[in-house]
């Protein structure tokens, strides 16, 4: 993985371009999942991408869009091997960055229970506006490699035709006033997660925070993240075990504990249950 820019906010990440290479594989199923949004352009090769019920194949120029929790991997990579761009946003980047962004469409499309035709935006969008959501992609990549003034903008304003483009192909209907107030509530709630996934973290804490019962907090929560408060959390410490795997030589229990893990048996669970692979398997 080779970074080209990534922004914090709140000391979490909040929105990362980096471009990635897979070698040629066959029937590797790495499946993994993100808390993040990811859109991803692919710069070149052929394979099949798979997810949790639908398999679409993979050539230069496809662009495929995945919410958070959404089961995803790549295989069957052709011998030339595969360069991709992908676009990261955590959901309460676009709550807090995109002053309309409650007032739109495409942030509805986020929702668990928002049906999507497919993950592969070739096959919902026409040939002229693929291209320009193509040009749209290369344009972050560009504002993120020269730093011009005001390049934050100019992403953030980007990334808002991006997502209202895709959420037109799909053809979302308006927010509710509930809506609203729920994604409003449910902000608080993540931006709190986000900073303090290595710690203790209760339902009852997080939903006295937001001024809800328990049981209605997870359920909204479910509905906006795709996901439990739980896998939430265990994909944010996965993610940073990830991270320290590759990246240090830190021995398996303290990755654990530094990830907000009380245990190895615990760690070796969740991460393979997130991951398809032990922490041992995917550090070789």
């Amino acid at each position: 993985m080779k970074i080209i820019h990534e922004i914090q906010f709140n000391n979490a990440d909040a929105l990362r371009l980096f471009t990635s290479n897979a070698k040629a594989r066959k029937n590797n199923l790495r499946i993994h999942y993100h808390t993040l949004i990811e859109i991803s352009l692919i710069l070149r090769g052929k394979g099949l991408y798979k997810t949790g019920n639908a398999v679409y194949s993979i050539q230069e120029g496809d662009i495929f869009f995945f919410r958070p929790n959404e089961a995803h991997c790549i295989t069957d990579i052709e011998d030339s091997g595969m360069e991709l761009l992908n676009l990261h946003i955590a959901p309460y980047y676009l709550y807090t960055n995109f002053q309309n962004a409650l007032n739109s469409n495409y942030i509805k499309i986020l929702a668990a229970n928002f049906p999507l035709d497919s993950h592969k935006i070739n096959d919902t969008l026409p040939k002229e506006q693929l291209q320009e959501l193509k040009n749209l992609i290369l344009a972050i990549r560009r504002e993120f490699e020269c730093k011009q003034s005001d390049y934050v903008t100019f992403v953030n304003n980007y990334i808002s035709a991006i997502l209202i483009m895709i959420s037109r192909s799909y053809k979302s209907s308006r927010f509710s006033q509930k809506e609203k107030q729920n994604y409003q509530k449910l902000l608080s709630a993540v931006k709190y997660i986000d900073t303090h996934y290595k710690e203790n973290i209760t339902l009852d804490s997080l939903a006295q925070k937001v001024a809800y019962s328990r049981c209605y907090f997870s359920s909204i929560f479910k509905k906006c993240m795709g996901m439990s408060i739980w896998d939430y959390i265990c994909i944010k410490r996965i993610e940073e075990a990830l991270t320290l795997i590759k990246t240090t030589d830190k021995n398996i229990l303290d990755i654990a504990l530094d990830c907000g893990f009380n245990n190895t048996v615990n760690f070796n669970k969740i991460f393979k249950k997130y991951t398809n692979v032990s922490p041992s398997t995917f550090r070789k």
